[in-house]
């Protein structure tokens, strides 16, 4: 594993924190999936560049590194102990009356 992957893992592991704050309850599956994506090529492109391995193949393993950590993180530890749900609700705007 190169240090831009292990970056990847690391900083993609505590993107779900980052992307709560973004994320609304409310919105559609297929947004917050999307930003989701987004943030994930973002830790992956800058863990590359960091590292100073910008180059194809280590950019994209790094993006993928990103996600799957992301997404684990997500599932496994953020979303099953409420952190990430309670984070998503207390950045939202409060609803209209």
């Amino acid at each position: 594993m190169t240090n831009a992957q292990m970056w990847a893992l690391i900083v993609g592991f505590a993107s779900p924190l980052l992307i709560s704050v973004v994320n609304q309850p409310q919105w559609s599956g297929a947004v917050r999936t999307a930003i989701q994506v987004v943030v994930s090529v973002l830790v992956g492109l800058g863990s590359a560049y960091f590292a100073g391995d910008f180059a194809g193949k280590d950019v994209v393993t790094s993006i993928l590194v990103a996600a799957v950590a992301a997404i684990s993180a997500y599932k496994g530890v953020f979303k099953p102990s409420g952190i990430a749900p309670k984070v998503e609700k207390a950045t939202s705007p409060a609803p209209r009356a």
